[in-house]
């Protein structure tokens, strides 16, 4: 049986390229592909990064229980499949839900026997870097993103582990432990 890993953490703090590194370093790691409304980013790809659907379709698969979670953020639906992480570690896989701490706290109690854990940023000027780097979002989003992480790191008391990414690798490296060990 394999594991079935809620990792969270604030927007900018490095959760996709530690899952990318992570599912490198242990081709049993799979990433459960969340559904979302809002428009690709440059270089996306539906059905890797997110599934992206239209909202009608997104509701329909609301109604019908498709989703573990689902909520409204920054003006788009987001929302995590019910059924891909159960089937993932059914079949000795580690399956990364990788969900804001809203969606978290949802989930949690439907999946007790998940491992949770919170990526936290070396500081908030890193933080506020890494967001800024990205060169994605204008600025009204990148203000609004450095104050819902500051509320989302007040909540990573909820989380069995808490780590710091300062590198990437170091990282790695206690996912790898805490689901290997």
């Amino acid at each position: 049986m394999g594991k079935i890993v809620i990792l969270s953490g604030p927007s900018g703090v490095g959760k996709d390229t530690v899952i990318d590194a992570w599912r490198a370093a242990n081709p049993k790691v799979v990433r459960v592909v969340a559904y979302t409304t809002r428009t690709p980013r440059s270089g996306e790809i539906n059905g890797v990064d997110y599934n992206f659907v239209p909202v009608e379709t997104f509701l329909e698969m609301a109604e019908n229980g498709a989703f573990l979670e689902h909520k409204r953020v920054f003006d788009n639906y987001y929302a995590t499949p019910a059924a891909e992480p159960d089937r993932i570690a059914s079949e000795g896989g580690v399956a990364i839900l990788k969900i804001d701490v809203q969606g978290a706290l949802a989930v949690m109690p439907l999946r007790p026997e998940a491992l949770t854990v919170f990526l936290l940023p070396p500081s908030d000027e890193v933080l506020k870097q890494r967001i800024e780097g990205r060169r994605t979002d204008p600025p009204e989003v990148i203000a609004k993103r450095l104050l819902e992480a500051q509320n989302e790191i007040a909540q990573a008391s909820y989380y069995q582990h808490k780590i710091v990414n300062e590198t990437v690798d170091e990282v790695v490296a206690r996912l790898r432990e805490l689901t290997e060990g």
